[in-house]
């Protein structure tokens, strides 16, 4: 899968609600434009109450309504404590880390974690690394041409929450940094940096015990979470992926034998009614799909023929369960929530395959194959899907840790049900990314890109009524692929003849296009308009 991106990190508030403002940033280094907030919901839209996980970036197509992180377990006395979040006004999960009683609402507190999310970019931290080595003496030739990153890029270098406060009974060490002297404490005077994963990232610093737990009406489990998404701008699939690095930090004084975390999504893939949920238990990977190959626009534009499909793989942990979220809410109605995340109806009941076996992964087959198990052969595909998949810890003690990593993704190279099969590969070629390249730090803002000069590709005429010619002096292009505005591949080919490549789009409707050709020597994209 091939897409086409650019670079960008806008920052907008929200208004107040009766409790606190709620803060939101756009993360879009990529191919997609996803909606951060701090208030424990994420790629929905604060201001509108839209959508806010946009693919491809400034289409107006979105393939998310909403996503939650949700935390759940039994402490000793089998009492039900669950974090999910919030929504609007109600929330489960609040600004800053944990902290002593009482300190909360101190001025000391609100000041350093009024807003609690950081994003910064690996071009950021590498500007200020040339400058300060500049400054120090530790390098010296083209030192002359090394300017003093701009206040913003200060700003964020110096204000990264490496430390919280010991005095109000905070944890010393928060968010990761490079210790250029070694010395345990964070100061970009010696040369210490943020560290980040992705070219461009956002973090957070949260906690469910700062209030009153308002979303669900639980008991608060005492954790602290950081949370960092992340992207990557390249030119093959990563391109239309978002990564999340979950810690979750038990900082409480509960000990909880049974204890249950997972990701929850309500997938709207383009208009919302009309789609379909299924898990591959073998990729750890939850995926939502289109029921036909229409996506007509209701209640949000539609993605149109050969709409995509979506899908989010757990990186570090097995996934333990996977089903459609079939209820749940505050009191009593939260066991049903708790059911869900462990693999059952919310009533309690299992889920039984086709064979009458019970199982904690719901649709667990290949739309495509057409004796598998899924929404399209039971006949129930065509709604508004929700799902959560979930992973067992079991023992979630005082003073533990959960690591969990996630990663977004969104195929559209063929129709409704190939996308289908698509995440199920990528869901796979993922992980292998993850466990063995991920921490590959990027470069001039893309990760192992070259980037052409545009003025080695000639094309012509542009506008044109249809044929365009791709001249060039490379020696070789590998492959060009033509690219419609929504992000789907219209034609794709290895050209013969370098000198003169001739492409009839005669065919395809008028507008603009994007061309990306791929060559030993780097990789070039321009755009080129059908009349």
């Amino acid at each position: 899968m091939k897409s086409i991106c650019a670079l960008s990190i806008f920052y907008f508030f929200s208004v107040f609600n009766l409790n606190s403002q709620i803060n939101s940033i756009l993360l879009e280094h990529n191919n997609v434009s996803a909606t951060i907030s701090d208030l424990g919901t994420y790629f929905r839209d604060i201001e509108s109450g839209e959508m806010g996980y946009e693919v491809p970036k400034e289409s107006g197509l979105h393939t998310i309504y909403s996503t939650q992180f949700w935390f759940a377990g039994k402490d000793q006395l089998d009492s039900l404590h669950f974090v999910q979040g919030g929504w609007d006004d109600n929330r489960d999960i609040f600004n800053g880390p944990i902290s002593g009683a009482g300190t909360y609402t101190s001025p000391e507190y609100q000041t350093a974690w009024s807003n609690s999310m950081w994003s910064i970019c690996q071009s950021d931290i590498d500007e200020f690394k040339l400058w300060w080595e500049c400054q120090a003496g530790i390098i010296t030739a083209g030192c002359d041409l090394v300017n003093s990153p701009s206040i913003e890029v200060l700003e964020k270098i110096y204000n990264w929450p490496a430390h919280g406060d010991i005095t109000l009974g905070q944890s010393y060490h928060l968010a990761p940094f490079y210790d250029y002297d070694s010395d345990g404490n964070y100061n970009p005077n010696q040369g210490d940096y943020p560290i980040i994963k992705g070219c461009c990232a956002t973090y957070l610093i949260q906690n469910d015990v700062a209030e009153t737990h308002s979303y669900t009406a639980s008991d608060s489990i005492g954790i602290e979470l950081h949370i960092m998404f992340y992207q990557y701008q390249t030119w093959d699939y990563l391109n239309d992926v978002t990564f999340i690095d979950i810690k979750a930090i038990n900082r409480g004084g509960i000990n909880y034998p049974e204890f249950t975390q997972g990701i929850f999504i309500d997938a709207d893939i383009g208009g919302p009614f009309d789609d379909a949920f299924g898990c591959d238990s073998a990729n750890n990977v939850m995926f939502f799909y289109n029921a036909d190959n229409d996506d007509e626009g209701f209640a949000g534009q539609g993605y149109g023929i050969d709409p995509p499909a979506l899908g989010v793989v757990s990186l570090k942990e097995e996934i333990s369960s996977c089903v459609p979220f079939t209820g749940g809410g505050t009191g009593d109605l939260l066991s049903q929530s708790w059911n869900n995340m462990n693999g059952l109806w919310g009533n309690g009941n299992p889920w039984i395959d086709p064979l009458g076996n019970e199982t904690e992964f719901a649709f667990s087959g290949n739309p495509n194959i057409s004796q598998e198990w899924s929404e399209i052969t039971s006949g129930t595909a065509g709604a508004d899907r929700r799902g959560i998949s979930s992973t067992k810890i079991n023992n979630f003690n005082s003073g533990d840790t959960i690591m969990q990593s996630y990663a977004i993704l969104y195929a559209r190279e063929g129709n409704h049900l190939e996308n289908v099969q698509s995440i199920i590969e990528l869901a796979s070629e993922v992980k292998t990314f993850f466990e063995d390249q991920s921490n590959l730090p990027c470069v001039n803002g893309t990760w192992n890109v070259p980037e052409l000069d545009n003025s080695q590709i000639e094309i012509n005429p542009n506008p044109s009524s249809g044929i365009i010619h791709v001249r060039s002096n490379l020696e070789k292009i590998s492959s060009i692929v033509i690219y419609d505005t929504q992000g789907k591949i219209v034609k794709e080919f290895e050209p013969s003849n370098l000198q003169d490549i001739e492409i009839d789009l005669g065919k395809e409707n008028k507008g603009m296009y994007l061309i990306y050709l791929e060559s030993d020597k780097g990789n070039s994209i321009q755009k080129i308009i059908i009349k």
